[in-house]
């Protein structure tokens, strides 16, 4: 029986290249390859004494990688990442320290402040605001449409000045 600490050396020396060149040409970033290779390595670090006898274990090695770059697949359609440039403005301002209602512009009137406030805030729905405010479901819909539309017009106004 090989030491065990050779036998791991022996799979990471041999294995890790074609791992690394198949990861990163499927994933299309070589940082996250070595990364889920070596991830691979330590799954099976984890798991030596039961795959220290395993007939394959290269080929339990690829499968193990081809998951884990599934995993990543899956998770980076989920994420947002943007690049880091230093020319970026990052606003330090806590929004979640004013009340929606706050950072609702002016212009805007008190009905449609008001659906605003239920949808978005409040997180009401179509029903909900109508039962809350007396009126059909229909007519909520067509409230909220025209706040939103008033709010993107003023908003506009805003920016362009």
């Amino acid at each position: 029986m090989p030491n065990q600490d050779e036998w791991f050396d022996k799979l990471y020396i041999q294995n890790s290249p074609r791992m690394i060149k198949l990861a990163a040409y499927l994933l299309r970033n070589q940082q996250i390859a070595e990364e889920l290779v070596n991830e691979a390595f330590l799954i099976l670090l984890y798991k030596r004494d039961k795959l220290i006898q395993h007939p394959n274990v290269q080929g339990w090695l690829s499968q193990t990688l081809k998951n884990l770059i599934a995993d990543e697949i899956k998770s980076a359609k989920h994420r947002l990442e943007l690049p880091l440039k230093e020319d970026i403005i990052i606003y330090n301002d806590d929004l979640f320290a004013h009340s929606f209602s706050e950072l609702l512009p002016k212009g805007l009137t008190q009905k449609e402040r008001e659906v605003l406030i239920l949808y978005y805030e409040n997180q009401f729905t179509y029903e909900q605001i109508a039962e809350k405010l007396h009126i059909s479901v229909l007519n909520s819909r067509t409230r909220l449409f025209r706040a939103k539309k008033h709010y993107k017009e003023l908003m506009n106004k805003a920016n362009k000045t």
